[in-house]
């Protein structure tokens, strides 16, 4: 499955557990103070086919399907069993991708449920492509356009840690050189251990479709700071993986896919997105939700010092 991004994962456990604690305090204090419980009848939204997308390796872009949910509907996003998310996915569905002169029908990739791929022919900046879908169960249709965007060219980035033997604390820095139009990035840290754990490096851990402890830091970042034609960023994350080499993906992204996933932090995550009607979230899928989106990451691995 692609990969998707963890929010807050540059805080302590018990950092990110203060919010919930917080808000569970507040539900009690609210059920304490309530007469009865008044029995409301709203009708859950339909599910509609959810897209995700990304460009691997060898030019190949790799297209998810899954079914939304509504946080009505009988299932319970906070206990997602493995039985529950394969009934999410969409198996067996034409996926066909239309681009430069070609018409690419997708294939299952990797055995992985609900996952579809093509090596793509012709793989030129801002080209347009063409999705459409058709699930055989539930008889929907869904449409897209987008365009492939061009890579992120990156100046330089560093990773240090810090001189102290309590804390996994790891100063992040990197240099994008951003041209004169207005521009979106996405940047992901990613460590080849999963994380608090002495476990050694897997050659079998795949960047685009583990599991996503792995993944340690996420940004959005805009060009409106960049001086000189170069965004200079600084960071901190918490990086505790005894290899001494971490993945840093940084993304040119369109400004839509940039408010989708802007949209999708603000609303907590990917177990959030999937329990809440997605009214909120930018989308450019038509009768679907999620986000078509084609983009060439640029990957590098980076010593920590």
């Amino acid at each position: 499955m692609v990969k998707i991004p963890e929010l807050l994962m540059n805080l302590t456990v018990r950092e990110r557990m203060l919010p919930v604690m917080a808000i569970g305090l507040l539900c009690l204090f609210l059920h304490s103070c309530t007469a009865e419980n008044l029995p409301i009848s709203v009708k859950p939204a339909e599910p509609k086919i959810a897209v995700a997308s990304v460009v691997g390796p060898s030019e190949t872009l790799f297209i998810t399907l899954s079914n939304s949910f509504s946080a009505l509907s009988a299932e319970d996003a906070n206990d997602l069993s493995q039985d529950a998310i394969d009934r999410l996915l969409i198996d067996n569905a034409l996926v066909i991708l239309e681009y430069e002169g070609f018409r690419d029908t997708l294939s299952s990739f990797f055995d992985v449920s609900g996952l579809y791929g093509t090596s793509l022919q012709s793989f030129n900046d801002y080209q347009p492509l063409k999705l459409t879908v058709f699930d055989s169960t539930s008889s929907e249709t869904i449409t897209s356009e987008t365009k492939l965007m061009p890579q992120a060219q990156v100046d330089s980035i560093q990773i240090t840690r810090r001189d102290t033997s309590v804390s996994f604390l790891t100063d992040f820095s990197y240099q994008i050189k951003d041209p004169d139009e207005d521009n979106f990035y996405v940047v992901h840290a990613y460590q080849l251990t999963a994380p608090d754990t002495s476990e050694a490096d897997s050659v079998n851990n795949d960047l685009f479709f583990s599991d996503q402890g792995f993944l340690i830091y996420e940004q959005l970042v805009t060009d409106r700071a960049a001086e000189n034609g170069i965004i200079a960023n600084n960071d901190v994350f918490e990086f505790s993986s005894p290899v001494d080499s971490a993945i840093v993906v940084i993304t040119h992204v369109s400004e839509g896919y940039y408010r989708f996933l802007e949209a999708r932090q603000r609303s907590g995550g990917i177990i959030s997105s999937l329990a809440n009607e997605p009214v909120n979230h930018p989308t450019n899928i038509e009768n679907g939700v999620g986000y078509f989106s084609a983009h060439k990451p640029t990957v590098r691995l980076v010593g920590v010092d």
